[in-house]
């Protein structure tokens, strides 16, 4: 559905605002991304733009690096409502001899900086460790506003898709009695959403990216970002916040889309899905690094 083939190269003209620029400390152990030029006369960043409007929310949602053997070696979730430019620091693992930065634009896909060659020594580095990079609670919004975005852009679609499209992208959220919830994406009695992040590079990735829950306001008090790597099910735990009337469930799809599941009322737990086999529950709208690359070929 995404119409981007392929990276977008460093030497395209007038795209310097979208170009990572990697640096590395003098003794190489640390690395430093930015989003643009803005340093050099006449430079400039990339925006970083947050609205609640789908129309407005422009900004650079990841940035990634990988090594010579196209190991995703760091990767952080960027902030709109942080000033530009967009930027990440990390610790070089031992044995990288090369870096190449990648950023995604929510907008204008994914964009591929210079590679850089470290200096070929482990001294002061430390071991490969890249994990699931969460969105700062700032971020939530913004997200959600690029969501419904991309829902209209690329799945032709005013509104996140329901029940009565399958249930098996549905997010269904449990209430249990310690004031905690929990969210599974699926129903047990028809289809479990997949959570295939290929990691063989040889399938078409295929899961959830994220999972957030909104109150009867509109607002978002949870979210998180999924890694696909070791589970088999999209799932999420969160605190049942206090005055909450209802609640609803909303997930990502690398491949579908936005979907939410029917509202439910707080006080009428027991009275739901009690017929369908699957627990109480209420619907509510990386590995993060290998969904910024395979998204190219949706």
């Amino acid at each position: 559905n995404f119409n981007f083939t392929e990276p977008f190269p460093n030497e395209i003209d007038g795209s310097a605002k979208h170009i990572p620029v990697l640096t590395l400390s003098e003794d190489g152990t640390f690395g430093t991304v930015v989003v643009g030029n803005g340093d050099e006369v006449n430079g400039v960043w990339h925006p970083m733009v947050a609205s609640e409007d789908p129309s407005e929310v422009h900004f650079i949602t990841h940035i990634l690096v990988q090594d010579q053997d196209d190991n995703v070696v760091a990767l952080g979730s960027m902030d709109p409502t942080v000033a530009a430019p967009a930027k990440m620091t990390f610790s070089v693992p031992a044995g990288v001899t090369e870096l190449t930065p990648y950023n995604w634009c929510n907008k204008h896909g994914l964009w591929k900086g210079e590679l850089v060659t470290v200096t070929a020594t482990s001294a002061g580095r430390s071991s490969a460790a890249c994990g699931v990079s969460e969105f700062q609670k700032s971020a939530w919004t913004s997200v959600h506003a690029d969501f419904m975005r991309m829902q209209k852009e690329h799945f032709e679609s005013q509104l996140p898709f329901t029940e009565a499209d399958g249930a098996k992208h549905t997010p269904y959220i449990t209430l249990k009695d310690d004031g905690t919830a929990s969210v599974l994406v699926g129903d047990t009695d028809v289809a479990i959403h997949p959570m295939n992040g290929s990691p063989d590079g040889e399938s078409k990735p295929h899961w959830i990216t994220e999972i957030y829950i909104m109150d009867q306001s509109g607002t978002i008090v949870a979210m998180k970002s999924l890694d696909s790597a070791g589970v088999n099910e999209a799932t999420m735990d969160f605190k049942v916040p206090e005055g909450a009337e209802s609640l609803q469930a909303y997930e990502w799809c690398n491949l579908h889309g936005l979907w939410e599941g029917p509202v439910v009322k707080i006080e009428s737990m027991s009275s739901v899905k009690q017929n369908s086999g699957v627990a109480p529950s209420i619907s509510v709208g990386a590995v993060v690094g290998a969904s910024l690359l395979t998204a190219l070929n949706m």
